[in-house]
């Protein structure tokens, strides 16, 4: 038994690191020579060819000789195959502008995109104020009387009942329906 595993010993001692690392650089190509036939032969025979920079060439711009330009045609018309899509039934295609949810009054709109809003976002800081400083009711109709001089035509808004309601909610103390009612007088 020591003789076998001595002799396996000094055949092992034969080959010096260098051959070692050769047999195994010439095995690896080899390995890798095999895949690339056995698995990328078209890519290699067109890589070969040189037809891998026309393939990959870029495309025209439209700026250029000898684009062909789309021209737009009318969508109706008899060479369309489809042609445009129907809307549904009570639908119709408007423009960003004539999108409206207060109906077709542009006062109402215009009290509905600014005043209304401004007041909501002065009334949050009334109350902020009231919070930080631990406000009381007097502190509070102090500072409506600055709002109410700011936004005067607010009492007279159809949305008076809605703010009205918000400041009920918001404000850290009881207000009766006849403080709410006189706060925009």
């Amino acid at each position: 038994m020591e003789h076998r595993d001595k002799s396996k010993e000094i055949m092992l001692q034969q080959f010096t690191w260098q051959e070692f690392l050769i047999a195994i650089l010439v095995l690896t190509l080899v390995w890798y020579a095999a895949v690339i036939l056995i698995f990328y032969r078209k890519e290699l025979g067109v890589f070969f060819s040189g037809k891998l920079q026309q393939k990959n060439a870029p495309l025209p711009h439209r700026w250029e000789k000898g684009v062909e330009t789309m021209e737009k045609e009318d969508v109706d018309s008899p060479e369309e195959l489809l042609g445009r899509p129907k809307l549904p039934e009570g639908t119709s295609s408007v423009s960003m502008g004539q999108i409206g949810f207060a109906g077709n009054d542009d006062d109402a709109k215009s009290q509905q995109l600014g005043l209304v809003p401004d007041v909501l976002q002065e009334l949050k800081e009334v109350f902020a104020i009231l919070e930080k400083e631990d406000g009381s009711k007097k502190d509070f109709f102090n500072l409506m009387e600055v709002v109410k001089e700011k936004y005067g035509q607010i009492g007279s808004n159809p949305n008076i009942g809605r703010i009205n309601e918000f400041i009920a909610g918001h404000v850290p103390f009881h207000l009766s329906a006849e403080e709410l009612d006189n706060l925009w007088d």
